[in-house]
């Protein structure tokens, strides 16, 4: 597990993890299931001063998640709302998912499946590379964009507004 702090070790992100250990059990037989994919919480750190923001990695997905540090109890008809959350990098929508377990959380696919990553360490890799591009702050520089021609969308527009589910 990676951390931009000691956020690795908080009993939330803790309780999260052994929660998808859980779950992978009943996962291994399914067709979108990579076996060379372990699960991991890479980069988690404080997030709006109630949360903590990371990339959570299983074996099925890879999602930008937002747990809220003070749990917050289950509530089916929360399940699979959508909400818009403001990153350095520009809004993202994130679905509320959660369990009696973790409570509720927010999360942002960013890839499912995992048959991508093939190579030990390449899913965190990638995890690590689209955080930081996350929480970067966006960058619109429109004179140098008008002088090449180029469109007025930047990387991060391309590159986060194709989906991986």
């Amino acid at each position: 597990m990676n951390s931009a702090d000691n956020s690795a070790d908080h009993p939330r992100l803790l309780v999260l993890i052994e929660r998808f250990h859980q779950i992978d059990a009943g996962m291994r037989d399914l067709p979108i299931y990579n076996p060379k994919v372990s699960i991991e919480a890479v980069g988690f750190r404080p997030f709006s001063g109630d949360a903590l923001l990371g990339v959570m990695i299983t074996p099925w997905f890879m999602n930008l998640t937002l747990l809220p540090v003070v749990p917050v109890p289950m509530d089916m008809a929360a399940i699979g709302k959508t909400v818009l959350v403001e990153l350095p990098a520009g809004q993202r929508t994130f679905a509320i998912n959660g369990d009696a377990v973790t409570g509720l959380y927010k999360a942002h696919s960013l890839y499912s499946p995992m048959a991508t990553f093939t190579l030990p360490g390449q899913a965190a890799a990638e995890a690590c590379r689209i955080l930081a591009l996350l929480m970067a702050p966006e960058t619109v520089e429109p004179e140098a964009a008008n002088r090449s021609g180029a469109s007025s969308l930047d990387r991060r527009a391309l590159l986060f507004r194709r989906r991986h589910a």
